[in-house]
Order: structure tokens, then C-alpha cells, then sequence
């Protein structure tokens, strides 16, 4: 059925999946009655011990994972939980995720397309009045199993999208601390813009590491969906499956894969194709682990350029100090000499004595500037 509220336990007659979006107490309630189950509130699912976002209470799996959402310019995680039962998906999530959206589209186009259509009276026959009521199709058109792998294919396309939105940040980042700046900047701009490429290096990982977590968490979750197992006959047998674009098209009335040792399993375990294509989201949760692990590297790098490229100015700054500070030393020197109030100083009376001073000073500066330009240190400076 297409997406809907649910107000009372009769709105939830044959529905697969409840999504509980920022749930409100009265709708906690009424999820607990239809779960026959407490429903974990928000700091149960912040909780980050493994035993807290994943167990098995009552022939139910409780999965809790955080999860990173991109809202404008800015990326914010919060925990998204799944209660998986045998006949029920129940999601608790207090953001709006674009992959949930397009799960329920792709249910409500499942569920369309599963319905056989209308039937039509012969032309020699005079036409009947439609029928109030649509009857009854299949017992269930989907699993809540099969929905559950498709809000996880869903996520793991988003946090692609996400780490390719990284990668572009990163290269301009790489690229404005690499610039080559050609002309000559004022030192208050130069701190404005180092400090704010020390801020973009601070976003960017910042971004890499609650991305290592949604990975790790969303890593955990394929991993014991994709352990779990379950005999042919305790397989649902659905009419259609619900696939992303990511998987094969879908295949009517998949037939039931042969039965395992003969052993009798939990009653959320997934089936035979389905933990196929959980395995295949764990192997692509793998691959962006490790371009996740890339970009931490790269970020390294460019905190340590940035820190390097800040070194470098401030080593311009230093010289100019050094420089003022040793040629203003001789000079100091020379007038605290002559300017002590001793009675016999040779040059007290000479007519000469203040030119002399003078220019002895402006040698004592002349010379030691023609020695720092000389070594480089007056050329090097920008």
C-alpha cells in the first residue's frame, strides 16, 4: 500500500513497514503495541557498545547505527534504528534521509505495479461499474527483510554521493593551499586566509570521521544481516522483489533455495538472495572504508602544508625582526656611548662631533643591511 498515517492499530493492518519520524510520545505507544516490544528512544540509539546497536530480543533484531546526512553546506549525523521482525520493518530516525524517501517511492511503485489490472467487460456486452473496493492481492507483497536491504543499498548510494561531494572538497582545498600567490598580500589578509584554510582542514576531517562511523556502524549491520541464515521453508515467498537501481531488475515469484543443514533459524534471518545482496553492500561498505582511509591521509597532508605554508611566514616575519632588531643595535649603542655624562669625552668639544656620531651611526646601518641583502635575507622577503 502507498505510503500513509497511522493513527490506530486498524491503519496498520498488513503494513510491512512503520516509519516513526521524530516519533511523539502517543505514537511510541502505539509502535510498542504493534512491535510487542519497548521501541528504543534516542539515547538508547546513540549508544556506541556493539551489544547496544545490535541484539536480538524476542525473536526481533534491534540494529541502531549513525547516520550522516549533508544538509546544505553542512554534514550532521544522527542514529537511525531498525527493528526487523518476521512480518515488520520498524524504523526510528529523528532527520529527514533522502534514502528513506526513495525506499517508500520505490515500495509504493513495487506495490502499484503488483496489481493486476482492472478488469474490462467485452465490447458486446454492456460495461459494468467499476468496483467500489480493490480486491485482495497477495498476503504480503514484499517482506520486511526485502525492504530493510533496500533502505541499506539506498544509504550506502547516498554516503557515496556524500564521499564524492569530499573528494571535490578536497581537491579545492588542495588546490587554494597550493596556489601560487602573485602578488604581494598584506599580513592581516594572509592570517584571514590561513585561518580559514585551517578551518576548511578542520570541516574536511571532521567530515572523514563521522563518515568512518556511519561506515563502521552501516558495516555491522550488513555483517549480521548477512550471517544470518534461514531454512527454505521459513522463507516468505514474494511476488515481487523491491529493488534499487543498483540491483537486477526485479524477478517474479522467486522460487525458494534449498534448505540449509534442515535447521530451523531466527525468524528475522534473510533469505537466500537477499543475503547475496547484503554481501554485495558489506564488499561496497569495504571499498569506501578504504577511500574514507584515503582521504584521512589526504587530510593529514594538507593540515601538515597548511601548518608548513604558516611556518613559512612566520619565518618571514622573524627575519624582518631580526634584521630591524640587529641594525638597531649599533646605533643604540653608539648614542648610549656618547651620550653618558662623563667630564672628559674626547669629542665633547669637537665642532665635528655631532656629524661624526650621526654618521657613524647611519654606517652601522648601512653595512649591516648591505650584508643581510647580500645573503639573501632582504630578497627573500614578501
Amino acid at each position: 500500500m502507498p505510503a500513509r498515517a497511522v493513527e490506530t492499530e486498524d491503519d496498520a493492518k498488513n503494513a510491512v513497514w512503520l516509519d516513526l519520524l521524530n516519533p511523539t510520545p502517543q505514537e511510541l505507544a502505539l509502535a510498542e503495541k504493534l512491535c510487542g516490544q519497548p521501541i528504543p528512544s534516542l539515547e538508547d540509539l546513540s549508544a556506541i557498545e556493539s551489544s547496544s546497536r545490535i541484539s536480538v530480543r524476542n525473536g526481533a533484531a534491534f540494529l541502531s547505527s549513525p547516520l550522516l546526512r549533508k544538509s546544505g553546506s553542512d554534514f550532521q549525523t544522527m542514529p537511525v534504528g531498525f527493528i526487523l521482525t518476521e512480518k515488520r520493518l520498524f524504523t526510528i530516525r529523528f532527520q529527514f534521509y533522502l534514502a528513506f524517501e526513495t525506499v517508500a517511492q520505490l515500495v509504493a511503485d513495487c506495490v502499484t505495479s503488483a496489481m493486476p489490472p482492472p478488469h474490462t467487460a467485452p465490447e458486446r456486452q454492456s460495461a459494468q461499474p467499476p468496483p467500489t473496493e480493490i480486491p485482495p492481492q497477495h498476503d504480503t507483497l514484499l517482506h520486511s527483510g526485502e525492504i530493510l536491504v533496500a533502505l541499506i543499498e539506498a544509504i550506502v548510494d547516498r554516503l557515496a554521493d556524500i564521499l564524492e561531494s569530499m573528494g571535490n572538497l578536497l581537491d579545492t582545498l588542495s588546490h587554494d593551499i597550493f596556489r601560487a600567490r602573485t602578488q604581494q598580500t598584506p599580513i592581516r589578509n594572509v592570517a584571514v586566509w590561513q585561518r580559514n584554510l585551517l578551518q576548511r582542514v578542520g570541516e574536511a576531517g571532521n567530515l572523514c570521521s563521522r563518515m568512518r562511523d556511519t561506515l563502521l556502524g552501516m558495516e555491522r549491520i550488513a555483517l549480521f544481516l548477512g550471517e544470518s541464515r534461514k531454512t527454505a521453508s521459513a522463507i516468505p515467498v514474494t511476488g515481487f522483489a523491491l529493488c534499487t537501481p543498483r540491483t537486477a531488475p526485479p524477478t517474479p515469484l522467486a522460487t525458494a533455495a534449498p534448505e540449509e543443514d534442515g535447521k530451523t533459524t531466527a525468524a528475522y534471518a534473510l533469505s537466500g538472495i537477499l543475503r547475496a545482496r547484503i554481501t554485495s553492500v558489506s564488499h561496497d561498505l569495504s571499498s569506501l572504508d578504504a577511500y574514507v582511509s584515503q582521504s584521512q591521509d589526504k587530510v593529514e597532508f594538507l593540515l601538515d602544508a597548511t601548518l608548513g605554508f604558516i611556518n613559512i611566514e612566520q619565518n618571514g616575519v622573524m627575519k624582518v625582526l631580526t634584521v630591524v632588531s640587529f641594525i638597531g643595535v649599533a646605533p643604540t649603542l653608539i648614542a648610549g656611548i656618547y651620550g653618558m655624562n662623563f667630564k672628559d669625552i674626547p669629542e665633547l668639544n669637537w665642532s665635528f662631533g655631532y656629524w661624526y656620531s650621526l654618521g657613524l651611526m647611519a654606517t652601522t646601518i648601512v653595512l649591516p643591511l648591505l650584508w643581510f641583502w647580500k645573503k639573501g635575507w632582504l630578497g627573500g622577503i614578501k
